[in-house]
């Protein structure tokens, strides 16, 4: 063992730059991840404490066992009453709280407005009869004050309305008092943080609304909350339980403002007697309420951690630590792999003595191993280190964003010792392969060749690969996965490979580069092309790892494009969308306000007309959405009744659809005399639905009544999500499965709407959008009435323009600029990672470098002594590292069109934000970019091994022989 030793720190001596270079690179690797897992660490450290607050005096929540948690409508949750009542009447129970929960839009009143029972919403669009909404004086305002920050376009998000029997607040009062529970006052108390963010105090009034069902409650309590995880409302939180934030009534309240009596019960808190044990108490009670129906669970301190870090939240944070960890651990196993390759062929002769001296196999292997464990030692405690400074200074000079809870946590250690020590003792098997291989006889050859692979091993390398990378795509889209739980068996296989066909695809790509691009860059140079017939192939293994490792980064960023932008595509609004819609928010506009509207300086008069909107339920989960949510499966769509001849059939149609099925003129005919409705493909598709097939949707303030029509066209209809999100088309929740058209009577005359909200319009080519909103804004105020239902996206600051309180205007151009604005800085974060690995991976570049100059310096000073000048030796440096770069550019494209495509095809089961069958983007602007990048990093790791050796004398050179540098 210890001529191993020796043997070890004499290699290091004989190459310092290249152990440096390797061992900065596990740094920088072990670094990455350290800084990825960091913010992991620390969300994590806050789960417990956040619990323990968030139980307050309670030692369980009875809660539903398994509920939707997915993005999307809110799930409907009832408490049996027979078992909250035998569960209050157990001898152990000290104290049961029932809170129902539901969500509300609130708005502060701009003035104080005397109490009121609370009112049916006085809507606009319902025939005479209907009940009138709140007096004048008491319209909901604008209320709290502007925020600033990153997301200042966001309004503050409304609590969600509990009604509760509890005679003490669930947290400590800040200031006033709690509600009384048997109250029939119209009062309420309010979480600290919603109270902050709407400017809100003690006295001041507010406007709810749920529905149709609106009230105007006082505040007469202020209530402390938990404070949040991470990132407020983005952070991660429990799926069940108390709401954060809350804005607290009487049960009676609740009753009148959801319409139910009595409320359903969403959760209940339970308070043991001191004398009770929790296990025990949670252990007898579990086997009932599993039985229940539905299914119920006491969720402790310890389940709601559990929760939390279960949550769509902490899991992304989690994976993108594992990704980080995955993608540095690749970085270091071919970064090392390329070093330790590089010492076994320089050391061929000398392993070939000491075999001959009676050294054993197993020792030259256990030498390279050794030398592997010490760079990834190095690398480990230098990433620790780095990543630590590199925190501390981040801690002081942005506090606010790296809290006191910052640091090396046990997933930073454990991780970044995966990736280094996983990384150098995967990397050194091969090498350790190769040279256990030699044999004493070898110490005769008066050169060490290169070991290099036969042609019909590359053959079938090649063959091989290209099998494996099929594998992916057949299992995608040729096998499709029957259930959610089989992603993790598809990835593993899919993805590993594919991983591993382009790595057995990367000799025969080295070998074609070589060929046919050696001769341009020569030229381009101005080398002779015989000079670079085998730069790369003459050492194929030490090429290899350089390639791989560049190819990692660079193959992520690609592929990450390539899925990131074909994802896209679907949700950016396509030409069939108007040039502009009109919402006005308040009031409604009778039919002879329609050709005032119309007449607006700007609009085409011809074009424009007026749609009857309605968010609707389907009578049936058509599209699974109980089962799985996902931007293409859920409960409800967007209804607008639209004039079929102008707006679908006409020689200038309003809305110009592409019919999938069915045509323009038989959909429209149908729209008018059968009840007939357009619907999007994707809707067909998850719904199960066909031309001639019907469905039903409910009436909003009358669920027991519903409507029938049928499927008279499927188009396609990309980008209608985001037209829907932003502009008030959802008035009813945060998400539809679709938006369909139907008739404008015929959707008027089943809602009851006697007054129209939306317009649609195309504008003339020098409409100013100022002008058009004042005009607008004036006929609102020819029309007033009460506010009307949106969504909570309706309100926000982007993606439309509101003109006071009454109008809100969308264009198709508007909304587009701001999908691609938003798509270009989440696609740019999620390819910095991969960049990062790229500049890392440079660092083995410049060993490769080092090395090949290394190895042929003999034959370097022989070319000088016949007349290549020091310009073209830099230039012939240049050259290689030039054709290294374009080998991974090579390897990345294909990489990054396989990877993201399947990524988009797979994403179709997994992501919300699949089941709309995104087709294959390549965008080259970005990709170039990353291409470029690489090509840079390989000319500027050229850079001092050129300088270097074009230092040297001639006579140096001769003699240096195979000496190191």
């Amino acid at each position: 063992m210890k001529l191993i030793f020796k043997l070890l720190t004499g290699q290091i001596k004989c190459h310092p730059a290249r152990f440096l270079l390797t061992a900065l690179s596990i740094v920088a690797a072990s670094g990455v991840v350290i800084w990825v897992v960091s913010g992991y660490d620390a969300l994590a450290v806050q789960f417990d404490d956040f619990s323990d607050e968030y139980m307050g005096r309670y030692h369980f929540v009875l809660a539903q066992a398994e509920i939707q948690t997915g993005v999307g409508a809110e799930p409907e949750i009832s408490l049996p009453e027979a078992v909250i009542s035998e569960l209050s009447q157990d001898e152990d129970v000290a104290e049961l709280v029932s809170e129902a929960q539901t969500r509300i839009q609130m708005k502060p009143l701009k003035e104080k407005s005397s109490q009121g029972r609370p009112t049916e919403q006085g809507r606009a669009g319902k025939k005479p009869g209907s009940k009138p909404g709140p007096p004048e004086k008491g319209k909901p305002g604008a209320g709290g004050p502007p925020r600033g920050g990153r997301y200042s376009f966001i309004p503050p998000l409304s609590p969600t309305l509990v009604g509760t029997n509890s005679a003490n607040p669930p947290y400590p009062l800040k200031e006033g008092r709690w509600i009384e529970p048997g109250s029939e006052n119209l009062e309420a108390a309010i979480s600290v943080k919603s109270a902050s963010d709407f400017n809100l105090s003690v006295g001041d009034q507010v406007h709810i609304q749920q529905v149709n069902r609106e009230a105007i409650m006082t505040i007469v309590g202020i209530v402390e909350q938990v404070k949040s995880i991470g990132r407020g409302r983005f952070g991660p939180g429990p799926s069940r339980g108390p709401a954060q934030p809350a804005l607290y009534v009487p049960v009676s309240i609740a009753q009148t403002v959801t319409g139910k009596t009595p409320p359903p019960v969403t959760i209940s808190q339970i308070r043991l007697k001191e004398s009770t044990t929790p296990a025990e108490f949670q252990q007898r009670w579990e086997a009932k309420l599993a039985t229940a129906d539905p299914p119920l669970t006491l969720l402790s301190t310890a389940d709601i951690t559990q929760d939390i870090g279960d949550s769509r939240s902490a899991a992304g944070a989690r994976s993108q630590a594992y990704s980080a960890t995955g993608i540095a651990l690749l970085a270091a196993l071919f970064i090392i792999f390329t070093a330790l390759s590089m010492g076994v062929h320089e050391r061929i002769r000398q392993f070939a003595v000491l075999r001959a001296v009676s050294m054993t196999p197993g020792q030259i292997g256990v030498l390279i191993g050794l030398e592997s464990l010490l760079l990834g030692v190095i690398g480990w405690a230098g990433g620790l280190a780095a990543g630590w400074g590199m925190l501390k200074l981040m801690q002081s000079a942005q506090p606010a964003l790296f809290g006191a809870g910052t640091g090396l946590g046990p997933w930073c250690i454990i991780l970044s010792g995966v990736c280094a020590f996983g990384g150098a003792l995967a990397a050194s098997i091969f090498p350790a392969w190769q040279a256990m291989r030699i044999t004493p006889l070898e110490a005769m050859s008066g050169r060490s060749k290169a070991p290099g692979i036969s042609r019909g091993l590359l053959t079938g390398m090649t063959i091989s690969g290209i099998v494996l990378i099929l594998i992916n795509p057949i299992l995608i889209f040729l096998v499709p996965m029957q259930h959610q739980s089989q992603y993790a068996l598809y990835a593993a296989v899919g993805y590993s490979t594919m991983a591993i066909g382009f790595v057995l695809l990367a000799p025969m790509t080295i070998t074609l580069i070589e060929f046919l691009l050696g001769p341009v860059v020569a030229r381009l140079l101005r080398l002779d092309p015989r000079l670079l017939s085998a730069e790369l192939s003459s050492n194929l293994w030490r090429t290899l790892g350089t390639c791989v490792a560049l190819t990692l980064g660079l193959g992520l960023f690609v592929s990450t494009q390539i899925w990131g932008y074909s994802m896209l595509k679907p949700f950016v609004p396509g030409e069939w969308v108007p040039d502009l819609l009109v919402n006005f928010k308040e009031g409604g506009i009778p039919d002879e306000g329609f050709q005032i509207v119309a007449q607006v300086d700007g609009f085409r008069v011809e074009t424009c007309l007026p749609l009857a909107v309605e968010q609707t339920k389907l009578k049936k989960d058509l599209t699974g959405s109980q089962e799985r949510t996902s931007v293409s499966r859920q409960n409800s769509v967007v209804l607008i009744g639209v004039d079929p001849e102008r707006g679908i059939d006409g020689p200038d149609p309003l809305i110009r659809l592409q019919f999938l099925q069915g045509n323009p003129q038989t959909a429209a005919e149908k729209m008018r005399q059968q009840r007939g409705c357009i619907i999007p493909d994707h809707f067909a598709r998850e719904a199960n639905l066909k031309l001639g097939d019907s469905f039903e949707v409910l009436k909003p303030e009358d669920p027991e009544q519903a409507f029938r029509y049928e499927v008279v066209g499927i188009v396609d209809l990309p980008g209608w999500h985001w037209m829907t999100k932003l502009s008030g088309l959802r008035r009813r929740g945060d998400r539809a499965a679709a938006m369909v058209f139907a008739d404008f009577s015929t959707v008027r005359n089943d809602l009851d709407f006697d007054k129209i909200n939306f317009f649609w319009t195309q504008t003339k080519p020098a409409a100013s959008l100022e002008k058009m909103g004042k005009e607008l804004t004036e006929i609102a105020a020819m029309y007033p009435g009460a506010a009307q239902p949106t969504n909570y996206q309706g309100t926000w600051k982007i993606g439309a323009t509101n003109f006071g309180p009454t109008v809100r205007v969308s264009t198709r151009q508007g909304v587009q600029d701001l999908i691609h604005n938003r798509a270009n800085g989440m696609i740019w974060g999620m390819s910095q990672l991969p960049l990062v690995t790229l500049l890392i991976a440079g660092l083995g570049v410049l060993n490769t470098i080092i090395a090949s100059i290394r190895a042929r310096i003999w034959n370097i000073g022989v070319m000088r002594a016949v007349g290549l000048s020091r310009s073209a030796l830099a230039r012939l440096i240049f050259a290689e590292s030039l054709l290294v770069g374009l080998v991974a550019c090579c390897l990345s494209l294909g990489f990054g069109v396989m990877a993201g495509w399947c990524g988009a095809g797979i994403s179709q089961y997994v992501s919300f934000f699949g089941g709309l069958q995104p087709s294959l983007v390549i965008p080259w602007e970005k990709i170039g970019f990353g291409f470029g990048v690489t090509l840079a990093i390989c000319l500027i790791a050229a850079l001092w091994p050129a300088f270097s050796i074009c230092r040297l004398k001639l006579l140096q050179l001769l003699q240096a022989g195979r000496s190191a540098m």
